[in-house]
């Protein structure tokens, strides 16, 4: 006989402030966007209906037509200490008309950057994430997040064109800290612009194999790619526990209520509480993210779940890398002979190996940065983890979207090998 594991109804709300600035326009658009949903698990088999539509008769002919489906068999849910009581994660009181103004005159300040075109985007999101179960528990968490997004395009002296972006996410604690943070990422822009504009090709000899020192952004996307190792559901990732994956120094964890990061929650999307996971220690693989489906399976715990309108997925919410011993200064010092890779373009998990598309790096030689080069791909062997032999004592955060879900990592400077081209 079929027996119902959980059941719930889910609430998601969104309310959205964007304000955009594109070649000359200005752009403010507001909106709300409302979905309920009804959960239930039988048998560990998930049914999930939901609507846009608050009317009973539409979710409830939903829910005939799922309980209808063929029931099957897809294991138990593990004991879980559910999340109950109301969470308020920032502050409101941004001043829209503050935002717009400083959206313009950056913009039109950077006309003295050699910068033909310039589009920022400010996004403010107060979103609502309610889970009310079926003995009338109810979890709610009320989180306000900025997101600003910069894109610079200009001409060099040579007249080759070059392109620089940035990307921010805080929580609004302080509404006055939005507009320091669309002032940075607009520096940060255009810094990175300056350093488009010396760009060089990398010469085919200094191909292969070689020494890398990874900035924080760098470091914090190949964590992220590692994180994709210690999904519970990835295809290796029981046989991972244990492991030694990274050099000894490394140690990695899952920071949910990690102040500073704009993915703080208290509960996951199926409301579980959340707490702090080790992945990583002394390189060794301890733990993966886990779902109450997978932690069943496994013999872990719950809390690393994605997704209210779907099957939960596990991955992190802020991955924490802890920081080592080295100064940037003795970091470059050490290496006679390599790559400084600045940012990342984009990063992806690849059989055997992760591959970062970096922004720009620099040749180092006898522990100096030299030449300015346009940088391909830099591919790190899964293997050549065990080979990290500088970690710095500073860290910086990196936010970005996993699938629909914010979620942010926080990296020290790391150096180990890789092949660069």
């Amino acid at each position: 006989m079929a027996r119902i594991l959980y059941s719930d109804v889910v609430t998601l709300t969104e309310e959205v402030t964007q304000i955009a600035y594109r070649e000359g326009s200005m752009e403010i658009n507001r909106y709300v966007n409302i979905i309920y949903g009804y959960r239930v698990n039988i048998d560990g088999c998930w049914r999930i209906v939901s609507s846009n539509d608050r009317n009973r008769d539409v979710l409830e002919k939903l829910k005939e037509r799922i309980s209808v489906t063929p029931s099957n068999e897809c294991g138990e849910l593990a004991e879980a200490e559910l999340y109950k009581g109301k969470v308020d994660i920032g502050k409101d009181h941004i001043d829209v008309d503050e935002i717009v103004k400083m959206v313009y005159d950056l913009c039109s300040e950077a006309k003295g950057y050699n910068i033909t075109k310039c589009e920022q985007i400010v996004t403010l999101r107060t979103i609502h994430r309610s889970i009310e179960r079926s003995n009338d528990d109810v979890a709610h968490e009320l989180k306000r997040i900025a997101e600003v997004e910069i894109g610079l395009l200009g001409r060099s002296s040579y007249s080759l064109t070059s392109f620089s972006s940035n990307y921010k996410a805080m929580i609004i604690w302080n509404p006055k800290d939005v507009i320091k943070s669309i002032d940075l990422a607009f520096k940060e822009a255009v810094n990175k612009m300056s350093h488009m504009y010396m760009l060089k090709p990398l010469r085919p000899y200094l191909y292969g194999r070689t020494i890398v020192v990874l900035d924080y952004i760098a470091s914090a996307a190949l964590f992220h790619e590692i994180s994709h190792l210690l999904d519970s559901t990835y295809g290796y990732g029981a046989k991972i526990v244990g492991y030694k994956l990274c050099s000894e120094e490394v140690e990695v964890y899952d920071e949910p209520h990690n102040i500073e990061s704009p993915s703080i929650r208290f509960f996951d999307d199926e409301g579980v509480t959340v707490k702090k996971r080790s992945l990583i220690e002394n390189g060794v693989v301890q733990d993966l993210h886990h779902t109450r489906s997978t932690a069943k399976t496994s013999g872990s715990e719950p809390g690393s779940a994605y997704g209210l309108f779907h099957s939960p997925v596990p991955f992190h919410t802020t991955l924490v890398v802890k920081s080592g011993d080295w100064k940037y200064d003795e970091i470059l010092g050490d290496t006679k002979k390599g790559f400084y890779i600045n940012g990342v373009v984009v990063a992806s998990l690849e059989e055997g190996f992760i591959k970062l598309v970096p922004e720009y790096g620099y040749t180092i030689q006898d522990g100096e940065l030299k030449e300015a080069v346009k940088i391909r791909e830099v591919k790190i062997p899964l293997s050549g983890l065990r080979n990290i032999n500088a970690i710095s004592k500073n860290t910086n955060i990196r936010m970005s979207y996993e699938k629909m879900w914010l979620v942010s990592e926080v990296a020290p400077m790391i150096r180990l090998e890789a092949y660069v081209q």
